[in-house]
């Protein structure tokens, strides 16, 4: 490696540390004419782990993993063969970077929700003023701390699911899991293995007041799941034989058990939808239900029956 390449390679190190995009992006793209191999695997190596490294100081500019994640697989996605250590296509790679992104927006959202609306510390004081004589200036503290600590609950159990989402996002991005084999010709090929992330649908009821509060970010991330899916049933049932590095790979064209926990997600928001136009109904909300109607799409997994 010439001392051009290695003071780019460092450079880029040190805006990765610091979280700064734009100046990574421009070292990339110089280190690119010299090496680039070199840019093609850092950035692949960033979408690659979701943009999470250890002692990384995140910026105003670049504040989470996730963000860090899509903005490399955007810039990824200009070099040649940008895929060539996963087994799909860019468009692919791009929608489950989105994917990843969409997810840790909603999580940011609900923390926010969290920290703003529970501050169960502050409460505890509050209660300990109570025990000491103030009674009858606070009557109602003890009711609305237990009230704040049941939705603290409720909180906490919707960023359990949306980290499985994350986690499932993640695991997406990895590079394949590759296993070495001969096929019934006696042709030497590589089986991709996806790792899996079961997430049950029933866990899932938890989300519907977030789904609520937060109904178009969750209207873009079950738009992106419709397209994921759309991608997934170009490849013929049964299996997809492809070529990559002079080698015969086949892959799962159906992943079943990926494919049923994207569509349960769209599912549970449909649901969710369906019951609160159902309230809206019962209360003569005529506004309620056409503020929701925008959401309800009949190709999201729930039978027509049910709209």
């Amino acid at each position: 490696m010439d001392k051009e390449t290695e003071l780019l390679s460092r450079l880029a190190a040190n805006h990765l540390h610091l979280a700064q995009f734009e100046p990574l992006r421009a070292t990339l793209l110089s280190l690119r004419t010299k090496n680039p191999d070199l840019a093609l695997a850092i950035l692949q190596t960033i979408v690659a782990n979701s943009g999470r490294f250890d002692n990384i100081v995140w910026s105003p500019s670049c504040p989470s993993p996730s963000l860090l994640a899509y903005l490399s697989t955007l810039e990824l996605l200009q070099f040649n063969d940008p895929t060539s250590i996963w087994s799909f296509d860019p468009d692919t790679l791009r929608l489950q970077a989105e994917f990843v992104l969409l997810v840790q927006i909603l999580i940011d959202k609900v923390l926010a929700s969290l920290r703003r609306d529970v501050d169960l510390e502050q409460i505890e004081k509050e209660k300990e003023c109570v025990s000491e004589g103030f009674e009858e200036d606070k009557p109602e503290l003890l009711d609305r701390s237990e009230d704040l600590k049941e939705g603290s609950d409720e909180l906490g159990d919707c960023i359990r699911v949306l980290d499985r989402f994350l986690e499932l996002g993640m695991m997406s991005l990895r590079p394949d899991v590759v296993m070495e084999g001969v096929d019934g010709d006696g042709a030497k090929e590589s089986k991709a293995v996806p790792e899996k992330v079961l997430i049950e649908e029933n866990g899932m009821g938890c989300l519907r007041k977030v789904i609520m509060d937060y109904a178009n970010a969750f209207d873009a991330l079950c738009g992106n799941i419709q397209r994921q899916l759309k991608g997934l049933e170009v490849i013929d049932l049964g299996m997809a034989i492809m070529v990559r590095r002079e080698e015969k790979v086949r892959l799962d064209a159906c992943d079943e058990e990926h494919k049923t926990v994207l569509g349960s997600i769209q599912k549970s928001v449909q649901l969710a939808h369906l019951d609160a136009i159902k309230d809206c109904m019962k209360d003569d909300d005529i506004e309620g239900v056409v503020s929701r109607i925008r959401f309800l799409h009949l190709d999201y997994g729930v039978d027509e029956v049910e709209y």
